[in-house]
C-alpha cells in the first residue's frame, strides 16, 4: 500500500517536471535499467508508467 502510494506520488512529480513528456521520461528511464540488468528498477518505472496513465485517463474523463 504504501509503495503504491509511493509511486503515484513519484508519478505526480514527474508530471509537473515533465508534463506532457512525462511517460516518455519514464519509459526511457525503464529502458535504460533494462539495458544495464536493473529489473526490478525497471519494473518500478512500469508502475510509474501505469500511474500516468491512469491519471492522464482520470483527466480526460
Amino acid at each position: 500500500m504504501q509503495q503504491n502510494a509511493t509511486i503515484i506520488e513519484f508519478a505526480r512529480q514527474l508530471l509537473v517536471i515533465h508534463g506532457g513528456k512525462a511517460c516518455e521520461e519514464a519509459e526511457l528511464h525503464e529502458r535504460i535499467c533494462v539495458k544495464y540488468g536493473a529489473e526490478r528498477t525497471a519494473e518500478t518505472w512500469r508502475h510509474v508508467q501505469t500511474a500516468l496513465r491512469d491519471m492522464k485517463g482520470n483527466c480526460l474523463h
